[in-house]
């Protein structure tokens, strides 16, 4: 039995008829009158009398209605319920962060959010890895950069451009490169997480130029490799949101400013699209917004 035939049962004993519950769900007589043999079969029992005239619920039949009434109040109760846990901004969302650009730029934006949401519970995990939303129980994350073919959902809330750069320190000792070749001769730190590898692409007169570097230091994270470079220890390519007002303070300069470093879309993705939490569908409107 299943919550269709409850209904059946419902109408044909509120009508009396079989004829009139057909008329009232949009079914066939016969399909009606399927349905509660059906019922009957399954429960082994008798829930209506039928006569020419009209059909009377058994003593059974009376008691079964009344208890499929009350099931299916509590489900209508149970979806309700749902729906306005769904339309209500409010909860708990799950979400992957990268470190660098949460700590420069998101971090202050969550606030501003939170404090705009205050039912909405915030569980930020900040990691660079990416991490598998579906399988970790994430409601989104924040993707900086090319998008693998995941199956997730995605929405873009900005972007970002990198630039190669190095400290005054640096160029003092060991002079600024000027081409993508002079490359190999200076210490270059390399981003662990770069979708290219080891390899910098660039564009220089309408043309891709690639080239593979090398160097000491090797880090999955942004922030520690604007670090060493401040630091004079290499040349690295970083993101304008991490670079900040270092170049106006002057603990940085760009170099090979005749290439043109690629762009990266900072997208937040999510699993899914139908049905998705009020909570979260603030939040990507709020960064949209931001």
């Amino acid at each position: 039995m299943d919550i269709i035939h409850m209904k059946t049962l419902i109408a044909v004993v509120e009508e009396s008829s079989f004829t009139a519950a057909a008329a009232r769900l949009g079914i066939a007589k016969s399909v009606c009158s399927r349905r509660i043999t059906d019922l009957e079969t399954d429960l082994g029992a008798q829930l209506v009398n039928r006569s020419t005239r009209s059909v009377v619920p058994t003593d059974l039949g009376q008691e079964y209605y009344h208890s499929c009434l009350d099931i299916l109040a509590r489900i209508d109760a149970a979806n309700e319920a749902a729906k306005c846990s769904s339309a209500t901004v409010g909860g708990r969302l799950r979400l992957s962060l990268p470190i660098a650009y949460t700590e420069a730029v998101l971090a202050p934006k969550l606030q501003e959010f939170a404090c705009r949401h205050e039912d909405v519970e915030l569980a930020v995990q900040l990691s660079d890895k990416r991490v598998d939303l579906i399988s970790e129980g994430y409601d989104a994350a924040i993707r900086i950069g090319l998008l693998d073919d995941s199956g997730l959902y995605a929405t873009k809330i900005g972007e970002t451009r990198l630039h190669c750069c190095a400290a005054p320190s640096y160029i003092e000792r060991f002079g600024a490169p000027q081409s993508f070749d002079e490359l190999s001769a200076h210490e270059c730190l390399r981003y662990s997480n770069l979708t290219s590898g080891s390899e910098w692409v660039a564009r220089k007169d309408g043309q891709d130029v690639r080239k593979r570097i090398t160097g000491r230091f090797s880090s999955n994270s942004g922030a520690y490799n604007r670090r060493l470079t401040i630091a004079g220890l290499g040349i690295s390519v970083q993101p304008d949101f991490l670079i900040g007002d270092a170049f106006e303070t002057g603990e940085l300069v760009p170099v090979l400013t005749d290439y043109q470093f690629p762009k990266g879309d900072i997208n937040i993705v999510y699993p899914q699209k139908r049905n998705m939490p009020a909570s979260l569908r603030a939040l990507i409107n709020f960064l949209k917004e931001k």
